[in-house]
């Protein structure tokens, strides 16, 4: 049994566009009907995960950067940010009057300021809100719409035990630090008692970058960045010509 690591945006899935390609599913499915394990190593948080990645058959779901996974259905470990730690960050948002999301069960969107993009509502415009409706809930990670970020935000960040992972100058997380997607292989490989040699991962962009490190096998699509396909040990084509699925097929053709 091996282990396929998945990233969706822009890896699974092309944006702009509606689901996954009925290619990639079915490769999907074939790695499964193989006894493969496979698992959507993702960014977003549980919550603010798109229709067409639940209705997929992964065995586990490795959301916000792994700090949350769920195993067929369950959550099976979370790495919470500290609650204090989070309120003072989004005081410092405030103060700075930065745009970006609090994820973790739900994806909560903040605005300071007027959205350029219509279709976007965001849930809370002040920190007094965000603390009155959601200050309890479990949060794994923040993402930050501001580039460059404010070097006082970042200073703080660096300083309480947080990482930043940019991802190409467009936005950033910042989850705990020790976080990462390659964490989240190490930590699935060991509860299926599967050796990292034996794990394999697909992504396109740097908040990709500890999971081609990590896994015994990378790969990336060939709309990735330079900077992230030369991480990888192999590029594939691009997403918009079903790159993964391309490599899947190839794969169990040469296992067979």
């Amino acid at each position: 049994m091996k282990l396929f690591f998945f990233d969706y945006d822009g890896t699974l899935h092309q944006r702009g566009t509606e689901g996954i390609s009925q290619r990639t599913r079915r490769a999907l499915q074939a790695l499964r009907q193989q006894g493969h394990k496979i698992i959507l190593c993702t960014g977003r948080c549980y919550g603010h995960l798109p229709k067409a990645a639940v209705e997929l058959p992964f065995d586990c779901y490795a959301t916000a950067c792994g700090a949350a996974t769920f195993i067929n259905g369950t959550l099976a470990w979370e790495r919470r940010l500290d609650s204090k730690l989070l309120l003072q960050l989004l005081q410092l948002f405030e103060h700075w009057q930065l745009d970006g999301a609090v994820e973790g069960e739900k994806r909560i969107l903040f605005y300071h300021r007027a959205s350029t993009e219509p279709d976007i509502v965001p849930e809370v415009h002040s920190f007094s809100e965000y603390a009155a409706q959601f200050r309890d809930m479990p949060v794994h990670k923040l993402t930050l719409f501001q580039v460059p970020m404010p070097k006082e935000v970042e200073t703080f960040i660096m300083q309480h035990n947080l990482s930043i992972i940019n991802n190409s100058n467009v936005y950033y997380e910042i989850i705990q630090k020790g976080q990462h997607k390659g964490k989240a292989i190490e930590d699935i490989a060991a509860y299926y008692h599967v050796p990292i040699s034996s794990t394999y991962c697909f992504g396109d962009s740097m908040n990709d970058a500890a999971m081609l490190r990590t896994a015994g096998h990378s790969v990336v699509v060939g709309n990735a960045p330079v900077e992230v396909q030369a991480l990888a040990g192999e590029v594939t084509s691009s997403v918009q010509e079903d790159g993964v699925a391309c490599w899947i097929e190839n794969f169990l053709h040469l296992n067979s």
